[in-house]
C-alpha cells in the first residue's frame, strides 16, 4: 500500500512537472470560477476524510478550515449563476452558508478532539453538497456550455 501511494505521489508530482502546473494555492483576493471552486472543496472533503478514517484531527482542521477559505466567485462565474437561478438565487446562497458555517463548526469540533461532533457536521457539509448539486449543477453546467 505504500508503495502504492508513493508511486502515485510521484506520477502526480511528474505529471504536474511536465505539463507545468504547480501546487500554489490560490490567493485569497483571486477569485476563481464555480467548478474550480467545487473542486477545491472537494479536495478539501477528501482531507477530511482521511482525517476521519486515520483519527488525525489536524487533517480535519485543515480541510475543515479550506472550505471556509476559498477565494470568491469571480464576478462573471457570479452574473452567470445569478441570471441561471434567478429568484432561486438565495436557495443557492442559503446552500453556500450552510456549507460554510458548518465547516467552521467542523474546525471546532475538530481541534476540541470530538469525534462525534465531527462526523455530525462532516454529514451535514455532505448533505449540503450534495442537496446543492441536485437542485442546481445541471442547469448551471447547461448554462455555463453556452455561454
Amino acid at each position: 500500500m505504500k508503495n502504492r501511494i508513493t508511486v502515485f505521489t510521484l506520477l502526480l508530482i511528474s505529471g504536474s512537472i511536465l505539463t507545468g502546473l504547480t501546487f500554489d494555492e490560490p490567493k485569497q483576493d483571486e477569485s476563481l470560477d464555480l467548478q474550480t471552486i467545487m473542486r477545491l472543496i472537494y479536495t478539501d472533503m477528501q482531507i477530511i476524510n482521511e482525517g476521519i478514517y486515520t483519527e488525525n484531527f489536524n487533517l480535519i482542521e485543515q480541510g475543515a478550515a479550506a472550505i471556509n477559505e476559498h477565494p470568491p466567485l469571480s464576478d462573471e462565474t457570479r452574473a452567470l449563476v445569478k441570471k441561471t437561478l434567478g429568484e432561486r438565487m438565495p436557495a443557492f446562497g442559503q446552500y453556500d452558508k450552510l456549507v460554510h458555517d458548518t465547516a467552521d463548526s467542523l474546525k471546532v469540533a475538530a481541534a476540541e478532539r470530538n469525534m462525534e461532533s465531527v462526523l455530525d457536521k462532516y454529514q451535514i457539509i455532505q448533505q449540503g453538497c450534495v442537496s446543492c448539486h441536485a437542485s442546481f449543477r445541471n442547469e448551471i453546467i447547461r448554462a455555463r456550455s453556452v455561454n
